[in-house]
């Protein structure tokens, strides 16, 4: 199910590949250097252990146990990590069997529909179309990287609840905000962003859209990114269908075509659960279409269905795009070891019903959409 391996760092959206690899490279003096490779040697090869380790083989009555999960193959793979098989069984068991009229699709877009890496190079995403512009001055990419560094240790904070946390995100998005707006963006530059860049939808995304789309089935996509950039992408690549609602931050333009603001609600990492699309008739109008078939790739993400009415059958897919050893060896030699438990794998499994380590694709979405008629 996996096409291929590498990792990347992400804050909110945001790309932590300007702080890691600036004008100037890292300093270390020889103590520090010396600690870090003995710390990463000893947590590497736990994390190692983590990530490599297959699932346990089952044997044939367990098996039997979880027909639906043995025909979609993902009792067997090498990525795919399951806490819960009795839970995971029938969640799928339930959608697969109640048909397209009783599905909606509630997804992340950054990392999530898109891929986080290709040909071994970090993807870009919404945030990081925009920071690799040509048509971007270079005061914004220097600026976007002092915020980047004061702000991403507090979103990835473990001792820091998320209440704490907000008052810092929502100051790191205005003022992210506010220096967009020096840039005099044109509606007219986004798309030629979008062609130039390197983000691409995770593979097979194309078909489960269009079966989305032929069959009906509500799409919403909840972003914390670049709505106006990230619905250019859904065009590029013909997914932006009548079936598909988009929830992000929206530029608000003037009558010459210039990115004077953004309209709305602010929409961060941790507001997903609050934000109007909740308040909204969006999933009164879904009344009935009480399965779920969740996707994100951060924690916070699991919030996004908190709008969907009771009873409700929620199937989590949570993509670890992160190799936890390589993020451990970025973070050390940032002095930032806590990120290891803000991505480790056990958190992800705590939350998550099904746990994608570094897929690129959409193979178990599109392999429960293809059981369903």
């Amino acid at each position: 199910m996996i096409s291929s391996r590498g990792t990347v760092l992400r804050a909110g959206g945001r790309q932590l590949t300007r702080v890691l690899g600036g004008s100037r490279p890292l300093e270390l003096n020889i103590d520090l250097h010396n600690k870090v490779n003995c710390v990463r040697t000893k947590a590497t090869e736990s994390s190692d252990s983590a990530l490599s380790c297959a699932p346990p083989s089952f044997m044939p009555e367990t098996r039997t146990m979880y027909p639906t999960l043995e025909k979609l193959g993902l009792l067997s793979a090498t990525h795919i990590r399951i806490q819960d098989m009795a839970r995971a069984e029938e969640l799928v068991t339930t959608i697969v069997g109640s048909g397209f009229s009783k599905l909606q699709i509630i997804a992340d877009y950054d990392m999530t529909l898109t891929r986080s890496h290709v040909n071994g190079e970090r993807a870009e995403t919404s945030f990081g179309i925009m920071d690799n512009s040509a048509q971007m001055p270079a005061f914004y990419r220097e600026e976007a990287n002092k915020l980047l560094a004061k702000y991403y240790p507090i979103e990835i904070h473990p001792k820091m609840t998320e209440e704490e946390k907000i008052p810092y995100m929502i100051e790191w998005y205005e003022q992210i905000h506010k220096l967009i707006v020096k840039c005099q963006v044109s509606q007219e530059s986004l798309k030629g962003m979008v062609s130039s860049s390197n983000a691409r939808l995770r593979d097979g995304t194309e078909d489960l859209f269009s079966k989305l789309h032929s069959t009906n089935v509500p799409v919403l996509v909840f972003s914390a990114g670049m709505g106006d950039i990230l619905e250019q992408v859904l065009r590029h690549f013909n997914v932006y269908t009548d079936n598909v609602k988009v929830v992000s931050n929206f530029f608000k333009y003037n009558e010459e075509g210039v990115m004077v603001g953004f309209k709305g609600e602010l929409v961060h990492v941790f507001n997903k659960n609050e934000n109007a699309i909740h308040s909204s008739n969006y999933f009164n109008k879904l009344k009935g279409r009480n399965n779920v078939i969740l996707m994100g790739d951060s924690l916070g993400d699991i919030k996004m269905a908190m709008g969907v009415p009771q009873p409700s059958n929620v199937l989590r897919i949570g993509f670890l795009n992160d190799k936890v050893r390589e993020v451990l060896k970025h973070c050390l030699l940032l002095n930032l070891m806590f990120i290891v438990q803000e991505e480790r794998l056990e958190a992800y499994m705590n939350n998550f019903d099904i746990v994608l380590i570094d897929d690129q694709t959409m193979d178990v979405a599109g392999s429960i959409v293809g059981l369903m008629k």
